[in-house]
């Protein structure tokens, strides 16, 4: 197609291209976890927009270890050597568009297909964000210990061969509870050599700690019987609703300093539990659970071919999005394999 830009309405691509930007990522449900900082369940990496390169190398300096010394004992021969842990994160280029093909497929209608051509490329683009973030997430083939995977109810359905794990989840006990809620809390913060350092907000002149639950329907409609997060959130004051966490419906509510969403695209392994029931992998995150490194922002586009007669409409970015793991344990992330037995 010819690269002859549509001039004929008020608003430019270029403006286009920072509404487009804001409006499928404020779509998503990550959106409200996502920032620069490495306090973010989502950690956003910019760097490469101003610089060259395919690749950023995200680094997580481990904690010291040692005792250090006392009163008048020699420090000098007890050092510690600082340990660091790296991650490459490569992007690539990412481009989507939709065409009207020819006059007479504007002339048809009555609403604006200009519009329609920009809010489907939102859609797409908010789509494919969301279902990268959760692929990266729930990757099971790199950072996979015991310490950050919860079979149904029991530690002891764990199994170094995934498939193996997931036939011990049945549809009585291993529905999702606020118990198992509270169990993989307990793995993120005490399993591992190092644990899952909760994501950090801002609330007033206080900063509050909180881990964040995205779990699949299914899972959330069990969650919801349980009785004791009926108690809980039933008596929640009001304001939680006005929270700047809070997204519509999919927060469903605060158990054990975890915040629950429900995420539709959740993955399920269809018939892999005790007897043939399907299972839905849901993930318990702290900070530094995925990293996004841009390497170009969303540019919206606009092309005229055919002398005008057709018309085209273009999204395009550089990133990439991976899990971070760190020394081959998943670095933010307790994986959650529950029922998810169909309605």
């Amino acid at each position: 197609m010819a690269a002859t830009i549509l001039n004929t309405h008020g608003v430019s691509a270029e403006q286009w291209s920072e509404e487009v930007f804001s409006e499928y990522l404020g779509s998503s449900p990550f959106f409200t976890f996502m920032g620069n900082s490495s306090n973010n369940v989502v950690q956003v990496k910019e760097e490469l927009t101003k610089a060259p390169g395919d690749a950023i190398t995200i680094q997580l300096r481990s904690k010291l270890s040692g005792s250090g010394v006392t009163g008048d004992t020699q420090l000098k021969g007890s050092e510690e050597d600082l340990v660091f842990y790296d991650q490459k994160l490569t992007v690539d280029t990412l481009r989507h568009a939709v065409i009207l093909r020819g006059e007479m497929s504007e002339k048809r209608v009555a609403f604006n297909l200009r519009n329609q051509a920009r809010e489907a490329l939102v859609d797409w683009a908010s789509d494919k964000m969301k279902n990268d973030i959760i692929t990266a997430l729930t990757d099971t083939s790199v950072g996979r210990v015991q310490a950050r995977y919860l079979y149904g109810a029991a530690d002891s359905n764990w199994n170094s061969t995934h498939s193996t794990a997931l036939a011990t989840v049945d549809a009585t006990d291993d529905k999702l509870t606020t118990e198992m809620i509270s169990k993989a809390k307990r793995k993120a913060l005490m399993e591992g050599g190092r644990k899952v350092r909760p994501f950090t907000f801002k609330n007033g002149n206080r900063n509050e700690e909180i881990f964040v639950l995205f779990a699949h329907p299914y899972a959330v409609r069990d969650l919801l019987n349980d009785q004791a997060f009926k108690d809980v959130n039933t008596h929640l004051p009001a304001t939680i609703g006005e929270s700047a966490l809070v997204h519509g419906q999919r927060y469903k509510g605060i158990w054990d300093g975890v915040m629950i969403f429900e995420v539709d695209d959740m993955p399920v392994s269809a018939g892999a539990g005790a007897a043939s029931i399907d299972v839905a992998h849901n993930v318990l995150c702290g900070a530094q659970a995925v990293a996004i490194a841009w390497g170009k922002r969303t540019n919206y586009k606009e092309d005229s071919d055919d002398y005008g007669h057709e018309n085209g409409f273009a999204i395009d970015e550089i990133r990439g999005i991976e899990k971070l793991v760190f020394n081959n344990i998943d670095h933010g992330v307790v994986n959650i394999f529950t029922a998810a037995v169909a309605d």
